[in-house]
């Protein structure tokens, strides 16, 4: 049986994380449907020189559908839809590689919505806190969930406020190296007509690198979105792709 030390982390592993949904919305929060969001994405390379910006338009229906349009004509579209996946340009449509499918996938499975939203009570999931950090100066409380396929991400919330700041999680690639993966939260708002709080900057890095990061303008919620958004892009299939067929 656990300990009673570890019987008390996850009390207070658990207690935080419902402040945290408190924080975000409560009821309102619980209950969202789907949302849009619109924002101004950036990539960089490995030096962390941008290398490209983008207007992005994303549709999210929790727990596994998402649409996202990149550039100025929102014409370069990714779609991913449970274990499927496409994405779609001026050159046609192509199914999304398994490996790209797999990240994806991960990443919105350890996500702070989707943990507290629909994964703190599934069969092997287990919460911890572990202790208290600094991010961007503010202090922050520390919880570690994990799951029966022995995925751990490490979730940071503000002490003060009890809003998601910090995710970090581990991917394991093919060549069995590790990923390292943290996502930075801040600037949070109300979405449009709503109580639901979402943070209005990302920034990701990976092994130390950031690579990404998005400055939300404008969030929607419970649009009833469309199931096409979800589905195959329409258009012509994309066959100059040779390596997506064995998923390299």
């Amino acid at each position: 049986p656990p300990i009673p030390a570890q019987n008390d982390a996850a009390v207070r592993g658990r207690q935080i994380l419902d402040q945290a949904i408190q924080a975000l919305g409560g009821p309102a929060y619980l209950s969202l449907h789907d949302y849009r969001s619109e924002a101004r994405g950036f990539s960089f390379d490995h030096l962390e020189r941008i290398t490209g910006m983008a207007p992005i338009l994303e549709f999210d229906r929790l727990p596994d559908k998402y649409r996202q349009a990149q550039g100025k004509n929102h014409d370069y579209i990714v779609v991913v839809n449970g274990d499927h996946g496409w994405d779609s340009s001026f050159r046609g449509v192509a199914p999304l590689a398994a490996a790209d499918i797999e990240r994806i996938r991960l990443n919105r499975k350890l996500s702070f919505d989707v943990i507290l939203r629909f994964r703190l009570n599934e069969p092997g999931a287990a919460v911890l806190y572990t202790g208290t950090d600094f991010v961007d100066g503010q202090p922050v409380d520390v919880v570690e969930f994990s799951d029966a396929q022995l995925n751990v991400v490490k979730l940071g919330l503000a002490h003060e406020t009890h809003l998601p700041v910090r995710r970090e999680w581990e991917r394991k690639l093919p060549t069995h190296e590790r990923e390292q993966n943290v996502e930075t939260l801040s600037k949070y708002h109300a979405a449009k007509g709503s109580i639901v709080q979402f943070p209005f900057y990302v920034s990701r890095e990976r092994n130390g690198i950031k690579v990404y990061e998005a400055f939300i303008e404008e969030i929607d919620t419970n649009q009833r979105l469309a199931d096409s958004l979800f589905e195959r892009p329409p258009g012509k299939e994309r066959i100059d792709v040779p390596s997506r067929k064995d998923g390299k």
